[in-house]
């Protein structure tokens, strides 16, 4: 009986304990969201002035990052390969990279899983939309009138989401399956043989972007065809960037002579413990409908829009089955750096050519120093961070 007390007060402790540990971390969190939370956005006044033509682009790469780029000439560099799914983009995420670029003189080429159209997700063009973590609205009006320009039959930004410009992903090359391959060595050798002309479609590029919403999970975060992609950007030096749930295809892909992620080492962004849903997620089915539809006497009949998409909620009640803070995290390693201060306006991070954004607005801020690294792929000597509406700053 002695032993028996023993053992019940030294595992009462031991819970005892782990709760204690499991509030302080939470309140840490919170206090620091507390902190820096405001409730503000200020991408919507970058979202008006794209819409309406406005953005000085130089100056605010200035502004953002303290780099002075020369824009001139961006029309004669390689297009820009913007990343976006068919199962559910975040519209901010396309719009305000590939209108900033646009902007600023770079051509834009937009891909997707199978040449499908990129989805812009209903609830990320309504600016009613209360996010499931921060229960508040986080489409500003700004953001909602470039998703409209971006889908207006009479806009030239349209002409980029038609079927006939997309690039089709799906015939990058892929490993096969290990039984396959068991059964057949010759699967292998059709995939050696297809590799490197998958891989050269990085050479007609400039830069990689890949744009989050719920989409990117299914649509490219285990597409080892895209993997071999990513890695083919990195080996010829050219800048990647992900945001959101897109810059998880960039923590999938390994480095095949270290085995580790690519991002191993690298200071990175995603989204914080606080930022993700408890309930409430998922992503979409293929959108069957052309977005011309729901156009009627110059206005974007979003009601109707949202009608026709069919959800998927996978998990258990609608929990995300991925934990991003954790997996970038880990794939950063010890000499890395975890960058996602919660509640903070912004949160992007640069490094060594790669620029992680954590969510919905961090896209324009990372696109400022994804310009930064077109102009000059030596723009920021030592990590840098961008957590607010003003000049980041680097961190040694």
């Amino acid at each position: 009986m002695g032993n028996n007390s023993n053992t019940d007060a030294n595992e009462t402790d031991v819970i005892k304990r782990a709760c204690k540990d499991i509030c302080a971390f939470w309140e840490k969190r919170f206090k620091e969201a507390e902190q820096n939370w405001t409730g503000k956005r200020p991408v919507s006044n970058a979202a008006e002035r794209l819409a309406s033509g406005d953005l000085d682009v130089a100056a605010e790469v200035k502004r953002i990052t303290g780099v002075n780029v020369k824009l001139c000439g961006c029309e004669k560099q390689k297009p820009v390969l913007v990343l976006a799914s068919k199962f559910g983009t975040w519209a901010s995420e396309l719009t305000l990279v590939a209108g900033t670029l646009l902007k600023a003189g770079y051509k834009v080429k937009i891909a997707s899983e199978d040449g499908s159209p990129p989805h812009f997700l209903s609830v990320s063009m309504d600016a009613d939309f209360a996010d499931g973590a921060w229960r508040s609205s986080v489409v500003s009006s700004g953001e909602q009138k470039l998703a409209f320009k971006f889908l207006n039959p009479e806009s030239a930004e349209r002409a980029l989401l038609k079927k006939e410009n997309i690039l089709d992903l799906s015939a990058l090359s892929k490993p096969p399956q290990a039984g396959d391959y068991l059964k057949d060595k010759q699967t292998f050798s059709r995939y050696a043989a297809a590799l490197e002309s998958a891989l050269n479609i990085a050479r007609d590029y400039s830069a990689l972007c890949i744009a989050g919403g719920s989409g990117a999970i299914p649509g490219f975060m285990f597409d080892r065809g895209l993997h071999g992609l990513i890695l083919a950007f990195n080996r010829l030096g050219k800048p990647i960037m992900g945001e959101c749930n897109g810059a998880l295809a960039i923590l999938q892909t390994l480095d095949p002579l270290t085995e580790k992620s690519i991002l191993y080492g690298r200071s990175v962004t995603t989204h914080s413990a606080l930022d993700e849903f408890q309930s409430g997620w998922g992503w979409t089915a293929p959108y069957e409908k052309d977005t011309d539809l729901f156009w009627k006497n110059g206005s974007f009949d979003l009601k109707s829009y949202a009608s026709y998409e069919q959800w998927c909620s996978p998990g258990t009640g609608g929990n995300p089955l991925i934990d991003s803070e954790g997996y970038f995290r880990a794939a950063s390693g010890n000499n890395g750096r975890f960058f996602s201060p919660a509640g903070s306006a912004y949160a992007v991070s640069v490094d060594g050519g790669f620029v992680t954004c954590r969510t919905t607005p961090d896209g324009y801020p990372g696109v400022l120093a994804l310009i930064a690294l077109l102009c000059d792929k030596n723009a920021f000597p030592a990590p840098f961070f961008i957590y607010d509406d003003w000049k980041g700053c680097s961190v040694s």
